[in-house]
């Protein structure tokens, strides 16, 4: 009797784990993807580092301190033959997501396009550190302030009195531009260049720069960043986010593994560095 109660509680819980762990079918940007159900919680010491840490707060501000580096000294040289501009990322560059990161983890759940609608429609965003300050100096410029974002038209209501709330200046509703139908910002950018002259790009993610240096497929994209390393802190400002970003889809290389499992095998021990 001991031994069947026993394979009862095993079956359970191997019943209860595959459930956990099994694959369902989600359409997505108009293709079907294969994703797994789990949890968020690997997201906790990224979210926390955000959240409580005073070296984030440091690392925004020196990125802004640079950006008005930057800002003055391309103002110097370039073309006056159309008005000069900022253009910029908006989530976890000018605004602050952690708070819909820890609600995943507390609820043991992970990012879907409908959890997120749910928290981008709360307005409750704050502004990154530092960056209302550079925002206030670049209008002190005379430079546009343009945004660039991947969150989608049917955020826009929302994004901007969010922004508008949280104290961004010149929350202009024709320098937004949203996402459409590709995650690519090069049409946008490409949009935006007609009427300015883009004299600094701001993200936290390298396709926030240039669609080329999203490309991860060979050496996790460090060699284009090499080629281009005079940019950053020039052209390019980068904002610090541990949380999430397209560096990540290269870690997803076995579909048959969760996306935790997957990072694990990806991280780089003294065991390999020490040969």
């Amino acid at each position: 009797m001991k031994n069947l109660s026993y394979l009862l509680v095993l079956f359970v819980a191997l019943s209860l784990w595959s459930c956990n762990n099994e694959k369902k079918e989600v359409i997505s940007d108009n293709k079907q993807e294969t994703v797994v159900n789990e949890t968020s919680e690997y997201l906790i010491n990224a979210t926390l580092w955000v959240q409580r840490s005073a070296e984030y707060r440091a690392c925004c501000y020196q990125s802004f301190n640079f950006a008005k580096l930057a800002l003055d000294s391309n103002l110097k040289t370039v073309k006056k033959d159309k008005p000069s501009a900022v253009v910029l990322d908006i989530d976890e560059t000018v605004m602050d997501n952690s708070y819909f990161e820890a609600y995943l983890v507390q609820n043991d759940t992970s990012y879907t396009k409908e959890n997120w609608k749910e928290w981008s429609d709360k307005q409750c965003a704050t502004a990154t550190p530092g960056a209302i300050e550079f925002l206030e100096y670049a209008k002190s410029k005379n430079v546009e302030i343009v945004y660039i974002t991947n969150r989608r038209e049917n955020e826009s209501e929302a994004t901007i009195a969010n922004m508008e709330k949280a104290g961004f200046p010149e929350v202009k509703a024709e320098n937004f531009y949203f996402r459409t139908d590709e995650s690519s910002k090069d049409a946008r950018r490409a949009m935006v260049a007609e009427k300015y002259n883009i004299i600094l790009l701001v993200g936290d993610n390298l396709a926030d720069f240039d669609s080329m240096l999203d490309d991860r497929s060979v050496n996790d994209g460090f060699d284009n960043v090499d080629n281009l390393k005079d940019q950053f802190g020039s052209l390019f400002i980068v904002l610090p986010n541990p949380m999430y970003g397209n560096w990540e889809k290269s870690l997803m290389k076995d579909e048959n593994k969760t996306a935790l499992q997957n990072k694990i095998e990806a991280l780089i021990g003294y065991d390999e560095i020490c040969k």
